[in-house]
């Protein structure tokens, strides 16, 4: 017997932390969520194995977290295991970007509210740092993933079906769908291939004026007949199935 590389044990470990597009999506959701994030930007294309991107004005990453903010097992969220027993986070275990990281080409764009700029960290297997630069985003952080499951052929071939590939974006709309049930004041836009594809608590709109509008269902939801000022006639806003 032969000792695995700590590389291959990286990839192994995370392979079964990350299995899915929709695996991707619920960690850097619920990352923004713990950040404090009132809105949050879903985008994808060819399903989300060409790229991911989840965008979000929560507080950012500060400049002097930034070198370990990915990497494996160091996280903001707990301090030792008495911190368990009274969580208010969604995650904890420090694993999420570092996994993504092994499976993916990561980088990261964040801006706290104490910075002039933000700035874009690209990242490399391991979650460390390989290069940054000025970028021009607003507070917050956005991560972009690209070519999920480079390195892991067989993850990938799962997917090799329409079918299959259609099945992940619609687990990936009813996670939205589930937090945006779970968080009405929540925003969160999901774009697909550059086609809006689903967008949640479109109640905001309505917002200014003072009245909430009545919404029928998760998947739709209409204003009052009075046309609210600064957004026009209220409109029926309807879930976009895919594949139909």
């Amino acid at each position: 017997m032969k000792q695995l590389p700590a590389a291959t044990v990286r990839l192994l470990s995370s392979s079964q932390i990350i299995t899915s597009v929709v695996s991707v999506v619920k960690e850097l959701i619920e990352n923004s969520l713990d950040a404090g994030a009132t809105s949050i930007d879903v985008k994808l294309e060819n399903y989300g194995f060409d790229k991911i991107e989840v965008r979000d004005n929560g507080e950012g990453v500060k400049a002097v977290d930034a070198p370990v903010m990915a990497v494996k097992y160091y996280t903001s969220k707990i301090n030792s295991h008495e911190d368990l027993e009274h969580l208010t986070t969604y995650g904890f275990r420090g694993e999420a970007l570092g996994s993504i990281c092994c499976v993916a080409e990561v980088s990261i764009t964040t801006r706290t509210a104490a910075d002039n700029f933000s700035t874009q960290y690209v990242l490399d297997s391991s979650g460390h740092i390989i290069s940054q630069k000025p970028s021009h985003l607003g507070q917050g952080t956005t991560v972009t993933a690209l070519r999920l499951f480079k390195n892991l052929p067989v993850r990938k071939q799962f997917y090799s079906t329409a079918k299959k590939c259609k099945d992940e974006i619609k687990k990936v709309q009813d996670l939205l769908i589930s937090y945006g049930i779970l968080k009405p004041d929540l925003r969160i836009v999901f774009v697909h291939n550059k086609i809006s594809a689903w967008i949640s608590a479109l109640c905001l709109a309505w917002e200014s004026s003072g009245r909430w509008p009545k919404c029928l269902d998760p998947f739709t939801c209409i204003g009052d007949m009075e046309e609210t000022p600064g957004f026009g006639s209220p409109q029926l806003w309807p879930l976009q199935p895919f594949g139909e």
